[in-house]
């Protein structure tokens, strides 16, 4: 009796390959060696005429590329990356102002102005803002309420 269970094989088998070494005759194999040295030989001038082909492509290239640098205007997206390197290199050359403990200390000190108001908005405390504010139709201020 089997142990493995009966089913059809979840992958694919791979081929043997070529068997035909088996039959062969003399005249086959002759013929097989010379078509496999046709091959080569095509591969090999394919690689050289590629190799060629390359060259003069590049010096093409190089050629367009000559002209359009001395002959054509500059594409806009040359001229935008040079106004935005020529910014950040105006915000590189601003160095910022050093604070007067940078020397003295290992750490920041305390400053109870700054450090308190640091992530907070400045709140305006102005009567006009205010009083818009109770007569808007969201507020509760224009009228009395008498609750029993």
């Amino acid at each position: 009796m089997p142990t493995q269970s009966t089913t059809f094989s979840q992958g694919t088998k791979e081929g043997r390959g070529d068997t035909s070494a088996w039959t062969d005759t003399p005249s086959d194999r002759a013929q097989k060696a010379k078509m496999n040295y046709l091959e080569a030989y095509n591969e090999a001038s394919a690689l050289v005429s590629n190799e060629e082909d390359k060259k003069r492509a590049n010096a093409d290239a190089d050629l367009v590329d000559k002209y359009n640098k001395a002959k054509r205007s500059k594409t806009l997206v040359q001229k935008r990356q040079e106004m935005v390197a020529g910014k950040s290199k105006k915000k590189t050359k601003q160095k910022p102002e050093k604070e007067d403990w940078a020397g003295q200390h290992p750490w920041k000190p305390w400053d109870r102005e700054k450090d308190l108001t640091a992530g907070r908005q400045s709140v305006k405390l102005d009567p006009e803002s205010m009083t818009q504010g109770l007569s808007s139709r969201f507020s509760a201020g224009n009228f009395q309420r008498n609750f029993l």
